[in-house]
């Protein structure tokens, strides 16, 4: 029996609830903050140290990200993520404005 289920290009693939977008977000802000914390030299402050304060801080931004696209449907901060990070394909055609070019724009002639 073939399986008639339709195909909707419109689901995200999800792992642990998460987009894999989101997923790699997460750990690579893991990876990241943990580095961090290993590379930095002691910093103190006050009688402690911020390499953890600033390594929790780096890793939060992972899951920031995932607030801010968990609905990404109509979410106005999904659409702006994805504008500057999705890849886009322009299609060439005529000018939409023809009007930007001065054609009647008088020339200086050069003599050699």
């Amino acid at each position: 029996m073939e399986d008639i289920t339709p195909l909707n290009l419109e689901d995200q693939p999800k792992l642990f609830g998460l987009r894999y977008d989101q997923l790699i977000v997460i750990l690579g802000c893991l990876i990241l903050s943990t580095q961090i914390y290993s590379w930095l030299s002691p910093i103190p402050f006050a009688g402690q140290d911020l390499r953890l304060d600033f390594s929790i801080l780096v890793f939060m931004i992972g899951p920031l990200y995932c607030l801010l696209t968990m609905h990404e449907t109509q979410s106005r901060w999904g659409n702006l993520i994805n504008y500057y990070f999705a890849s886009q394909i322009y299609i060439p055609g005529p000018d939409p404005n023809p009007t930007r070019f001065l054609v009647d724009e008088e020339l200086l002639e050069f003599c050699e």
